[in-house]
């Protein structure tokens, strides 16, 4: 099957594309890695009007420790590039262990971390682990940014805190 018809955007900046998610509110969608919602679109299970593809905004690939010990992962990092980190393996061991139980290794080369948690299903395994690391996730609009505790991200299967 083929997914319905839809405008295609793909900004190279964050404020590009936070400016066309406003613009385009509910009838668009965010394109990271694509292993959720192109098989969503390709099934007709998500119909959006605009898909705004961030895969060319270098600013969200990123895997930076903190000095609390903490992580800061980028919506853009790639599942595989987790998988492989000696800073993960080193510092993460739970989050290093799920890495190669996600998917197929050629899901986690285009799958992302933040396309992983935004769709919030059920079946995957890093918003099972975000929650039980305890971790934040920051959500930005063009208007402003919130920081969520995953377990308050999380409202129930598919559906997420994002407004």
């Amino acid at each position: 099957m083929k997914p319905a018809p839809f405008d295609y955007f793909a900004p190279t900046e964050l404020p590009e594309a936070l400016a066309l998610l406003a613009q385009y509110g509910d009838e668009a969608k965010i394109l990271a890695g694509g292993q959720s919602l192109m098989p969503m679109m390709n099934m007709r299970l998500a119909t959006p009007q605009v898909v705004i593809d961030i895969n060319r905004i270098d600013a969200l690939d990123y895997l930076v420790p903190q000095a609390d010990g903490g992580l800061s992962i980028g919506a853009l990092t790639r599942q595989r590039q987790l998988e492989r980190s000696a800073l993960v393996r080193q510092q993460h061991p739970v989050l290093a262990a799920a890495m190669p139980l996600i998917g197929h290794f050629q899901i986690r080369n285009r799958g992302t971390l933040g396309g992983s948690l935004v769709h919030a299903d059920p079946a995957a395994e890093l918003p099972a682990v975000s929650v039980a690391l305890g971790a934040e996730v920051v959500v930005q609009s063009a208007a402003r940014q919130r920081v969520l505790a995953a377990e308050d991200f999380f409202v129930t299967y598919l559906t997420t805190a994002l407004e």
